[in-house]
């Protein structure tokens, strides 16, 4: 009945993803940006979508433009991040995520990943140990160090530190959680880097 309605386009999108029809979902979100592109929502949904179906380059581009209509969005950096570093663009995944955490200073998916980007990058000039303890320490503070993936990340911190024991200790608490937790591919990874640290060696 009316073509150019904004929030219908936008509603069938969503409809279509939660039936599962993402391309179909895409085209909506598309619809639905052209006729209103100031619309934050329905960009994240359209970036959201895009990047789970590995068109990391739109996504990208998505994230860049909702951060042009609001820099103070801490969504898109985060997500943003997370597009950078899957295309092997560590250094700028990393200003994204400290972007995010001035918005954010408790997001622990994002004290997470910029801890373990400090702590493991390929790059040597992007590690910081003691920046990484910190924020991975932050991160499992808030979690009360039941969460597997951060206290595994505060191990690999810690390893990059210097800490070994510290690490060594991290990791099996890392690893006694993925136990009770059924965590089976994390519990493996786990194990490989405490071999790791028990040879006083960092995460490469």
């Amino acid at each position: 009945m009316t073509p150019e309605n904004a929030a219908a386009h936008y509603t069938l999108g969503l409809g279509f993803e939660h039936a599962g029809d993402t391309n179909r979902a895409i085209v909506c979100y598309r619809a639905a940006k052209a006729l209103e592109p100031g619309d934050p929502q329905t960009r994240r949904n359209l970036a959201a979508l895009l990047l789970k179906q590995g068109h990391l380059p739109a996504a990208e581009n998505e994230y860049d433009e909702l951060l042009v209509l609001n820099p103070d969005d801490f969504a898109a950096h985060a997500s943003l991040a997370g597009v950078l570093a899957a295309r092997g663009r560590t250094d700028e995944a990393v200003l994204q995520l400290n972007d995010a955490l001035r918005l954010n200073p408790d997001s622990v998916e994002a004290l997470n990943n910029l801890a373990w980007a400090l702590a493991t990058s390929s790059r040597s000039e992007l590690r910081d140990g003691a920046r990484a303890v910190q924020l991975a320490q932050h991160a499992s503070e808030l979690t009360h160090y039941q969460k597997t993936i951060y206290v595994g990340t505060l191990a690999a911190a810690y390893a990059e530190a210097g800490r070994f024991d510290d690490a060594i200790a991290t990791a099996e608490k890392a690893c006694e959680l993925a136990g009770k937790t059924g965590e089976t591919g994390l519990l493996q990874k786990n194990r490989e880097l405490l071999e790791l640290y028990r040879a006083h060696r960092a995460v490469s």
